[in-house]
């Protein structure tokens, strides 16, 4: 009875601090709790989606296609998360329930079948069976007891040169949602770690070529290197650190990309990021 009502009191205090906190909640989807086995760590269990349609403007044909892995169940702030991460992925612009997953990835397939009627013009530049197109993926990638990865990729051509790729991925913790950034690496190491990161640049993707790396930056001053703007992507074997087309180099040199382990990442580690992929002394606790 005791434990009965501690659990009750925990769940009421839980009610009142999201009412009063700025932090977005789908509020739809938090009346619908019925038990603290929502809020509880649970693995994520999700469901395959597939989207797809197409227009044909002045002969051109434009196609989107969407394929996600829909997080069904599992806790409440971690779903409402990762739903909130996708809409955003696409623009941020759905304004409906994040559970239905068909009606929100239909209005973003919609708002791009849109942008293709609005770019597709008669005198682009013809090229012998061009068609305009994007395609967008969201993975599972990685998942343990304190945390779960997802991966974003979107491909696509819409007339030019050459079409794109971008890829991004987010970590969410378990425990209560948290997006996962920068922000678990201590301030104080951040210039070490660059400098980690650009060693295992130089070392993994262009495969210690000076001449081809320095050659392929497009800084003005390749003595300053960023860590990526894009979200860590936290892996089986370490965290991957991706810069996307253009971000540091030319468009021929691609994502440069490069994979550090847990083991050496640790030093410049948080308490709570070695927590969260369990290094440390404070991975015991």
């Amino acid at each position: 009875m005791k434990k009965t009502l501690i659990a009750v009191g925990f769940f009421c205090g839980l009610m009142v601090m999201l009412a009063g906190c700025k932090t977005k909640i789908d509020t739809q989807a938090l009346n619908t709790l019925t038990s603290l086995s929502q809020i509880a760590p649970a693995d994520i269990k999700t469901r395959p989606i597939t989207m797809e349609d197409s227009v044909v403007l002045h002969g051109i044909p434009g196609t989107v296609k969407i394929e996600a892995d829909f997080p069904e169940s599992g806790n409440f702030f971690v779903l409402n998360n990762i739903r909130e991460w996708m809409s955003e992925q696409m623009g941020g612009t759905y304004e409906g329930d994040m559970e239905n997953a068909a009606k929100m990835f239909d209005h973003y397939k919609k708002a791009t079948l849109t942008d293709f009627q609005e770019n597709i013009i008669p005198d682009m530049p013809r090229i012998k069976d061009m068609s305009c197109y994007k395609d967008i993926k969201y993975k599972k990638l990685q998942e343990t007891d304190r945390y779960v990865t997802y991966l974003y990729t979107q491909e696509g051509y819409a007339g030019g040169a050459h079409g794109w790729y971008l890829m991004q991925g987010q970590t969410f913790r378990k425990s209560d949602g948290r997006r996962i950034d920068y922000d678990i690496f201590r301030t104080e190491s951040l210039d070490e770690l660059t400098d980690l990161v650009k060693d295992n640049i130089f070392s993994q993707y262009f495969e210690s070529d000076a001449s081809e790396m320095e050659n392929l930056l497009t800084m003005e001053n390749n003595d300053f290197f960023p860590l990526p703007q894009a979200a860590p992507i936290f892996r089986e074997d370490g965290v991957e650190f991706v810069y996307q087309q253009y971000e540091i180099a030319c468009y021929a040199a691609g994502m440069p990309a490069c994979v550090i382990s847990y083991d050496l990442l640790e030093p410049f580690l948080t308490q709570a990021g070695k927590w969260l992929v369990n290094v440390g002394h404070v991975a015991e606790n």
